[in-house]
């Protein structure tokens, strides 16, 4: 990670390590480093997104840019309008599935791309140099960004969904003006909730991060398809016939009948054992990246690979999508198992037992001797029949470990062992 930048752009608390000032300092950097011409800005619906907004927006006049202003909008669709106006690059102003007093700035190029590691720090050299600016830019607003970009969900998957019925949660967040009407268009009988633009609210109890809301709202109707939206809809979460599906399992049903370049899935490496054996009976293969949808695009873009996914509800499938796109996807999972007006069998992964910890902990904990001392030992006790990874979150000050075992006893063995070094050394 950078000094601004973490594994999905900017992130932080609002008027702690993310204020105002900060925001047209990014604004002034951006077009620093992009040049002059036009960049697409949009957001979600956070209550402090207006204010971050309007800075950036300042900075990025003072700069010498042209706005082009779409509103509330999810980050694919910005991605997208981007790519369409042949801008310069698309600004989300977003914290994606962070709690609502989170807010953060995602920057992609015009061609609807996250910037790599190399182009995030040269931003950051131009946040702590800024250039003296002379020139105003200005601003004008694309109201019909929103319906463009649900004329071209309609258009990709090109497809009836007459008969379908789909129950659909927007957390509150970006996917709340989208994703009904993108349904209907296809022709599928939508029920949607948590769709008003309530910036307080948004992913609090509901949403991506919380399927089960979507699941007990589903209760004794006769849905049986479920989708839940993270704030900026560029993460899905799958209840299918009154069960939370797994976010590998997602990923395989989307492809199961695809036709896949080199016949190749690109996961990451918490991506389970289990989607990687089914892949090779299927005669298929999986490619592992780095945590972040970031690196996975990045991978498929490079490769031409044309699907991609992680546990966590990011799922691309290129060149439709040139980053995750929770309604993209949740579409093209209704196409595979609605077919001829009837709804087929979601094939259910028998997934290796695995879990995650995330603690509260400095970055400098990961170069700790005791720490990767810890790492190396049961590595090596787990070889052959598990894995372990540890990392620093991108999003937030956390260390996550994940275990991943046939035996369950060990996963906890080991979890207990990581949580409890982690909490001493904070403490200390």
């Amino acid at each position: 990670m950078g000094k601004y930048f973490g594994t999905d752009g900017i992130r932080g608390k609002y008027g702690d390590n993310l204020d105002a000032a900060l925001a047209y300092k990014v604004g002034l950097a951006i077009v620093a480093y992009f040049g002059k011409g036009e960049i697409v800005v949009g957001r979600d619906t956070r209550v402090s997104g207006p204010e971050i907004e309007e800075s950036l927006i300042a900075g990025l006049k003072r700069g010498g840019a042209d706005i082009l202003r779409v509103g509330v909008l999810p980050t694919p669709a910005i991605a997208r309008t981007a790519i369409e106006h042949e801008a310069l690059c698309g600004i989300v102003i977003s914290a994606s599935h962070n709690p609502p007093e989170y807010n953060g700035i995602k920057i992609f190029d015009g061609n609807g791309v996250k910037l790599s590691e190399e182009q995030e720090g040269s931003i950051e050299y131009y946040i702590d140099n800024p250039t003296e600016m002379r020139a105003v830019g200005s601003v004008r607003d694309i109201p019909d960004a929103r319906q463009r970009y649900i004329d071209y969900l309609v258009e990709t998957l090109d497809c009836d969904f007459t008969g379908a019925k789909v129950w659909l949660d927007c957390g509150y967040g970006a996917a709340s003006p989208v994703a009904k009407e993108a349904f209907e268009k296809l022709g599928a009988t939508v029920e949607i909730e948590n769709c008003k633009l309530r910036g307080e609210k948004i992913n609090c109890g509901c949403g991506a991060l919380h399927p089960d809301y979507v699941l007990h709202s589903m209760a004794d109707t006769d849905y049986k398809l479920g989708f839940a939206y993270d704030g900026d809809a560029d993460r899905l979460s799958f209840v299918f016939d009154g069960k939370i599906m797994d976010g590998d399992s997602v990923l395989y049903n989307i492809g199961r009948e695809m036709s896949l370049k080199d016949n190749v899935v690109v996961g990451t490496i918490l991506t389970n054992t289990a989607l990687e054996r089914r892949l090779e009976k299927d005669g298929r293969r999986l490619v592992r990246t780095p945590v972040g949808d970031k690196y996975i695009c990045d991978l498929m873009f490079k490769k031409g690979y044309n699907l991609g996914g992680e546990q966590s509800g990011h799922y691309i499938v290129y060149p439709q999508a040139t980053t995750g796109d929770g309604i993209m996807s949740s579409m093209f999972l209704t196409k595979a198992l609605y077919k001829n007006g009837k709804l087929g069998e979601f094939m259910e992964l028998n997934l290796f037992p695995q879990k995650s910890i995330a603690e509260y902990a400095d970055q400098s904990i990961m170069y700790d001797k005791e720490m990767i001392a810890l790492i190396e030992e049961y590595t090596t006790r787990l070889a052959g029949i598990g894995r372990l990874i540890v990392r620093m979150s991108g999003t937030e000050p956390k260390v996550r470990v994940m275990c991943e075992c046939e035996d369950p006893r060990k996963i906890d063995e080991v979890l207990t062992v990581f949580k409890k070094y982690i909490n001493n050394r904070r403490a200390d």
